[in-house]
């Protein structure tokens, strides 16, 4: 099995598993430990995370500071949210499937067709299209999250793999749409509500 993350903790579990032979409910206790955390190293294009510590500064003044909030901080969130909606949704692959879609959306971003003269046969020139990648700067950004929801997380990616074993994504991945997607929805001009929407969820946590 292709790892799933750069931690890989569903080879790990399920080595652990074979290796020890220990009882599903005994692995589960020693991996689910409340305070047990990882860190995901999560690569955002530049501008994304300066659009992104943008709107976390508008919230904070709405709020007059009463609420603090990092980037790391809006990832985890984020991620909470998505994880929440893995759980409840009916069609599970439909989700998937739109997260696929979002990956292959911004791959084709970062790459341009430029057209050059180029000999295509011995003697015979013509106008070629390339499609080459563009030079993105990009931050890695370090956030730690409890254990079983990066888990949970390699466990939605292995369970579409089985759906789909053409299906290719790692956690890392799936994190940084995540945060892309809604740096798009802010754009798109639903700033308002996105923010009335994170400031509701931290109220509830």
């Amino acid at each position: 099995m292709r790892p799933l993350s750069k931690i890989d903790l569903l080879s790990q579990g399920l080595l652990e598993l074979a290796e020890n032979k220990k009882g599903l409910h005994s692995y589960l206790l020693a991996k689910f430990e409340k305070y047990a955390r990882n860190e995901l190293h999560i690569l955002l294009p530049y501008y994304e995370v300066l659009r992104a510590n943008s709107f976390l500064d508008d919230v904070m003044e709405l709020t007059d500071h009463t609420i603090l909030l990092s980037i790391e901080d809006l990832i985890a969130l984020l991620y909470q949210q998505f994880l929440i909606q893995v759980r409840s949704t009916a069609k599970f692959s439909t989700l998937g499937q739109k997260i696929l879609n979002k990956k292959i959306e911004l791959a084709e971003k970062e790459h341009k067709i430029i057209t050059s003269f180029e000999e295509v046969n011995p003697n015979h020139w013509a106008l070629v299209e390339k499609k080459v990648p563009i030079k993105i700067k990009s931050k890695q950004i370090t956030v730690a999250f409890h254990r079983k929801y990066l888990e949970r997380g390699e466990i939605f990616l292995y369970d579409l793999i089985k759906i789909s074993p053409k299906f290719e994504m790692t956690l890392e991945e799936l994190i940084s749409i995540l945060i892309i997607d809604f740096v798009h929805e802010v754009e798109r001009g639903n700033s308002k509500k996105v923010m009335e929407q994170i400031i509701k969820s931290l109220e509830q946590t």
